[in-house]
């Protein structure tokens, strides 16, 4: 009988430091998906982001039970199109749209399936990669909400939706010779992805 409470007793002490290190561990995820670039119109016509293949990383803490602080990196390097009402639409050059941002997730079960939902503040940097404009900088947000998937406790896939909104979208200029358009408005884009967990 004592034997095996003693038994007992030191697999929930080996079991204990396990469980604890998973409620505030860290996780690594590489992801890839498709972003939606957005359109900003203007009097004459409009300013899209074409759609493209985007990648990033995010690295989470948890801080509690179900509650993860994030940051996160996100790409899109796609073509800037305008579209003139009187004209046939045109590429006027190539963007890089960067997210940095800080947030958190809160899942709603602790199992092999985890749905959650999260938020996020940050930067966005769109920058020109054929060097006709200098780089803007945006505060931006985002909202999401997906599932991770853990067949095994380190290792696990992420599935997600998000909208991303930069507040304030200005400054394209786009013309040649003193003549063109230039737009100031608020920019929504968004991103369905998919990636691998790295849980430590």
């Amino acid at each position: 009988m004592k034997k095996g409470l003693l038994l007992i007793s030191i697999s929930l002490l080996l079991i204990a430091p396990q469980k604890t290190f998973s409620q505030v561990g860290l996780e690594i995820t590489g992801y890839t998906g498709w972003m939606l670039g957005g359109k900003v119109n203007f009097y004459d016509g409009s300013i899209k982001i074409e759609d493209g293949q985007n990648w990033g990383i995010m690295l989470g803490y948890k801080v509690a039970p179900e509650v993860m602080i994030e940051v996160m990196y996100n790409r899109l390097v796609s073509d800037l199109t305008v579209r003139e009402y009187a004209n046939e639409p045109y590429v006027y050059t190539k963007i890089a749209t960067n997210y940095i941002q800080v947030g958190g997730t809160r899942e709603f079960m602790d199992d092999v399936f985890r749905p959650y939902l999260g938020a996020s503040l940050g930067a966005t940097i769109f920058s020109d990669q054929e060097g006709n404009d200098s780089d803007r900088w945006r505060f931006s947000f985002g909202l999401g909400g997906g599932i991770k998937i853990f067949p095994i406790e380190h290792l696990g896939f992420r599935l997600q939706a998000r909208m991303l909104v930069p507040l304030y979208f200005n400054g394209i200029w786009v013309g040649t010779g003193g003549a063109g358009v230039s737009t100031s408005s608020t920019i929504v884009q968004g991103d369905f992805t998919g990636g691998i967990i790295v849980a430590f």
